[in-house]
């Protein structure tokens, strides 16, 4: 029931992405980071690794969670500070939706590319 109730929201909170694709796209290419206001996802498109920064010093990111377009979780890895490296080197290229998990436990997702 839960796998199928995520499923449900994750195409919902997908849908939604679509619509914002073509402005999120341009400012990917022109800054190379993607800025939700609270963390920065930096380069994105992404090779081999992924830097996380928050934006306020005193905020820690709790832990990162992969999911592929068709909602499977493919990584997950555990911070519990305000900037880290992830390597991604193991995904393959593709899109994908990274849920972050802050300290106050608030999560948001935001989409990653992966070359």
């Amino acid at each position: 029931m839960k796998k199928f109730l995520f499923f449900i929201i994750f195409t919902v909170i997908s849908a939604g992405f679509s619509g914002e694709m073509k402005a999120q796209s341009t400012r990917m290419v022109a800054g190379q980071k993607t800025d939700d206001g609270i963390v920065v996802a930096s380069p994105n498109p992404a090779k081999d690794f992924l830097i996380l920064k928050s934006k306020d010093n005193s905020t820690k990111i709790k832990s990162v969670t992969f999911f592929s377009i068709l909602g499977v979780q493919v990584a997950e890895y555990v911070i519990n500070s305000n900037n880290a490296e992830l390597r991604l080197d193991k995904l393959r290229p593709g899109k994908y939706l990274m849920r972050y998990t802050l300290e106050d436990n608030t999560q948001k997702i935001t989409q990653i590319i992966k070359q």
